[in-house]
């Protein structure tokens, strides 16, 4: 199997007294449209996407799975970024315009230091 694409995986927390439902509200329609709107993350990335976390059925599968014992990680959503190499990625963080807009936005609904980041390749085992 080959690797594809080049993925950072970003786990965020909303930061403290924020909903879930507030903190995917402001995320998804706030934070991603002012992300997006950069030309460097349209010309770095292959992909962005948010996934928001279900805790109940998080704890369902968990259960299913026989993994129910303990807490439930305590994140809310993950983003995810794809690009053609670690590269592409890294300069979007390195951008003016990023650390001038969109860095700082992120203390509007995320506990940044709850913050985890994994970066690797995606293996694509099947697709349909």
């Amino acid at each position: 199997m080959a690797r594809s694409q080049f993925r950072m995986t970003v786990l965020v927390k909303p930061k403290k007294g924020m909903s879930y439902e507030e903190f995917f509200d402001y995320w998804e329609n706030m934070h991603a449209p002012l992300f997006s709107s950069m030309a460097i993350a349209k010309r770095n990335l292959r992909k962005y996407e948010q996934f928001n976390i279900d805790p109940e059925m998080t704890g369902v599968v968990r259960n299913k799975w026989g993994v129910g014992m303990g807490p439930v990680p305590p994140f809310a959503g993950i983003a995810q970024f794809e690009a053609d190499t670690p590269e592409k990625i890294l300069e979007i963080f390195d951008d003016e315009e990023y650390i001038k807009n969109v860095a700082p936005d992120g203390v509007n609904f995320v506990d940044r230091s709850a913050i985890q980041v994994v970066a690797g390749y995606y293996v694509t085992i099947f697709e349909t």
